[in-house]
């Protein structure tokens, strides 16, 4: 069978004041002609469809033509779940009749996931989508007052699943979260590539999800993280985002993870490289020596780029002078002033990369003169939750 997997594709996003959706809708048509050209059996959204929660109206637009043409026009099956940027009941809704037309989408986790089965020349294949869920909300549907964190509730969602799991057929896991293996200690024991653009899913390290859960599987298609990347081995994967959305990713490549699974279920990977209209770039020198290039230059003066500029002793309107020959100038920094306050902002910088959990221990350890107590960091947490939820209850 061959899987076309993709993720947070995060329509109607915006960056630095940009909209993405026309750079969004020109990579789409390369997804049309690839699906066209290699006739996949399954397309996998593995979340983030859209990127708030009450998408804008021309993203709404994008999405329902987009899976127009893939599932009436280019007659491929689609599974689609919510991730954390999106409104699960706001994706779950119509699902039912859309299933009918080859279109799966799961918004709101349900206590038993109902399988999609795909069917080859080899037999069955299983695709088991799970939707994001917040820790809180999944003790709940459980029942179970031990679900702390999304380790927890993902190990019950897949306790769940396997009760129901036939391991003489090929089954497919996808989901969104911090998916890596975890050690004795319960800290990630490698490290994956991560992406200024993405949202935290959680405080305190309690996002982390162990990829031993998924082991059973013969592909596990995740969402969430940016990078294409793998997790162990080739059989837990991130497709990565559709298109470049921080200056944290200009090195990465976008566009499908292809999924060959042969009759034994053994998957062979391939990549196809999407090619953006714009794409982000770094461009560093002074002010003069830039734009002349730029006037010259063979690349895409369109493309997005973040400026650092080498002059010394000010400038007039070097944003202006910029985008005159940049028009999608995003960000602009002078390197000499970050060189000048580089030691005061060491502890800035510290804080920003801390989070809110860790900036309320150091707080209290120093008006205290004590370190904090796990009830107290217990406590601080639900608040921290809370406070991200928008102050809805759990």
């Amino acid at each position: 069978m061959k899987i076309f997997h993709t993720a947070d594709w995060h329509i109607g996003k915006l960056v630095n004041g940009f909209y993405m959706t026309e750079d969004q809708e020109f990579v789409m048509e390369q997804l049309y002609e690839k699906i066209e050209e290699e006739k996949p059996d399954v397309l996998i959204i593995a979340g983030d469809l859209y990127d708030r929660s009450v998408p804008p109206i021309q993203a709404i637009e994008l999405l329902n033509k987009a899976l127009y043409k893939i599932v009436m026009e280019l007659k491929t099956p689609v599974i689609a779940l919510a991730g954390n940027h999106d409104s699960n009941e706001r994706i779950d809704f119509g699902s039912e009749l859309l299933r009918k037309s080859g279109l799966y989408i799961r918004g709101t986790l349900k206590r038993n996931i109902e399988k999609i089965t795909l069917n080859d020349e080899y037999g069955s294949v299983n695709f088991y989508p799970i939707p994001y869920i917040d820790p809180p909300i999944a003790r709940d549907l459980y029942g179970d007052k031990n679900i702390k964190t999304h380790d927890d509730a993902m190990r019950v969602i897949l306790e769940h699943i396997k009760e129901d799991f036939n391991q003489n057929e090929r089954n497919v896991a996808i989901a969104h979260g911090y998916v890596t293996y975890i050690n004795s200690e319960n800290e990630a024991a490698m490290d994956l590539e991560e992406s200024e653009s993405e949202k935290p899913l959680s405080i305190g390290g309690t996002a982390v999800i162990n990829a031993a859960y998924f082991e059973d599987f013969n592909y596990t298609a995740l969402g969430h993280l940016h990078g294409p990347q793998k997790v162990g081995s080739d059989k837990i994967r991130y497709a990565g985002s559709l298109l470049k959305y921080s200056f944290s990713e200009t090195r990465q490549k976008k566009g499908i993870t292809i999924i060959n699974l042969d009759g034994e279920g053994k998957v062979h990977i391939d990549f196809y490289k999407f090619n953006p209209k714009r794409d982000f770039r770094v461009i560093k020198g002074e002010l003069k020596e830039l734009i002349d290039y730029g006037s010259c230059s063979p690349e895409n003066n369109e493309d997005y780029i973040k400026v650092i500029l080498t002059d010394k002793g000010e400038l007039l309107d070097p944003m202006a002078k910029l985008r005159s020959v940049y028009p999608n100038v995003m960000e602009l920094s002078r390197e000499e002033r970050i060189r000048d306050v580089s030691h005061t902002k060491t502890a800035a910088s510290n804080i920003k990369e801390k989070s809110k959990l860790d900036l309320f221990k150091d707080f209290y350890e120093d008006i205290m003169g004590e370190k904090s107590s796990e009830e107290e960091i217990e406590f601080m947490k639900k608040i921290i939750e809370k406070a991200e939820r928008g102050g809805k209850e759990e």
